[in-house]
């Protein structure tokens, strides 16, 4: 029987072998959505061409269990070396943004850039930077922040949020670990919890939206608070901390602008709001975000300049007290698509999008906006729209169209969006 050592060293030998082959040139992708059956090996596969590499994929997206991947989750592909201990990688970046390291020059943050303790990351007014923690955790420095790592190892994080805000998203700590966020004169230490904490004008903001968080002053002694989910609390300087109850969570309108573009998001008023923030990503989960927006009013004109197809939009009430309620999200199709769909009295469904009928097309039909469940794909289409259904299984769908640019080969999708369809 051959031993988990031998089984080891095997793979360590073909992945040196492997590497001195010329021509591996890794994927252009940088994620990759876990489909049922995937594994990491195939995955390592496809995007690095060496199946053997696929320790780099688990250990910087902190996957616990290479077996058993969850589909839907998302790993990120950036490529590079394995992280020290002692380091965290940049697993995306929108926009702008900045890395300050004593005794070098400022730099742009670049996507697979390895981070450690001393490092200042910052980001201009359109700037994202998501961060992967070894472990698995997940943090977001927005638009117009700036933190300061001051540990990232083994035994635990620490950033000092010197501006801005910052959001993360922490599995539970083992004994001897800790995570924490410092601002001012404010430390929140996680539990393992989604949380957010900002610096604003007066004083410091945390808000939580799942498990739990201890909040306390430097002062020594100082009891700390300890806020659960659903919870936020507002530190004014020399105050003590005190929980308050998060706004809730908005409810998306099916309301869009009359005539034609710009397609507008709505949200039902939530009381008590002086604000919303809305947030646009790639992905469901948020680490992927690409534009920030914020409004009085619980409308929003979606942006068009983005590359077509489908994101995810998030939105969020605030408070008084300039805290973030708990969030609302849908995915959404952008830019707004020149055409769109009529509900049957049959239970089908009339898709329809705007282009020339001298030209062909193909529709692709999902269960999910990433494509990877198809239900049908109409190629070589010479029309401009088509009736789908009626649907044994019901629930949302997603649809999107795409032009032949070859004979066989068709180009990014120019029009898309979803629809609830009934069982029949």
């Amino acid at each position: 029987m051959t031993s988990v050592r031998d089984f080891r060293l095997r793979v360590l030998f073909a992945w040196l072998a492997l590497a001195a082959l010329p021509g591996a040139a890794p994927g252009a992708e940088e994620a990759h959505v876990v489909r049922p059956g995937d594994t990491l090996w195939g995955i390592a596969g496809g995007h690095y061409g060496q199946p053997v590499r696929w320790p780099e994929l688990q250990q910087r997206n902190g996957v616990a269990e290479p077996r058993h991947l969850r589909p839907g989750t998302v790993l990120y592909l950036a490529d590079g070396r394995l992280l020290r201990a002692d380091e965290a990688m940049v697993l995306a970046v929108a926009g702008a943004a900045s890395l300050r390291r004593a005794g070098s020059a400022d730099r742009s943050v670049v996507r697979g850039d390895a981070v450690r303790a001393g490092d200042v990351l910052t980001t201009a007014p359109d700037g994202f930077v998501t961060l992967g923690l070894q472990d698995g955790g997940r943090s977001v420095i927005p638009p117009a922040s700036e933190i300061e790592i001051e540990q990232v190892n083994p035994g635990g994080v620490r950033f000092r949020l010197l501006q801005g805000s910052i959001e993360s998203q922490v599995r539970k700590q083992r004994e001897g670990e800790s995570f924490e966020i410092r601002a001012r004169s404010v430390v929140l230490g996680v539990r393992g919890t989604r949380f957010r904490v900002s610096d604003r004008p007066g004083g410091v903001t945390g808000e939580v939206t799942e498990g739990q968080v201890a909040v306390r002053k430097d002062a020594a002694g100082a009891a700390p608070l300890l806020l659960q989910a659903h919870q936020g609390v507002f530190i004014a300087d020399g105050a003590a901390p005190e929980a308050r109850p998060l706004l809730p969570a908005p409810h998306f309108s099916d309301a869009t602008s009359s005539g034609a573009l710009p397609k507008i998001a709505e949200v039902d008023a939530v009381a008590g709001a002086q604000g919303y923030r809305w947030r646009v990503a790639q992905d469901e989960h948020f680490l992927v975000p690409v534009a920030e927006f914020s409004s009085v009013a619980p409308t929003l004109t979606l942006p068009n300049g983005l590359e077509g197809g489908f994101y995810h939009l998030r939105v969020a009430a605030l408070d008084g007290a300039q805290l973030e309620g708990m969030p609302a999200a849908r995915p959404v199709y952008l830019p707004e698509p020149q055409g769109g769909v009529r509900m049957m009295s049959d239970g089908r469904v009339e898709i329809r999008w705007a282009a020339s009928s001298a030209r062909h097309y193909r529709l692709e039909l999902a269960r999910d906006p990433d494509f990877a469940t198809r239900v049908s794909d109409l190629p070589d289409l010479q029309a401009t729209g088509v009736v789908v259904g009626p649907f044994a299984v019901g629930g949302r769908y997603y649809w999107r169209v795409s032009e032949t640019v070859e004979e066989a080969r068709y180009g990014r999708p120019f029009a898309g969006g979803s629809f609830d369809a009934t069982s029949r």
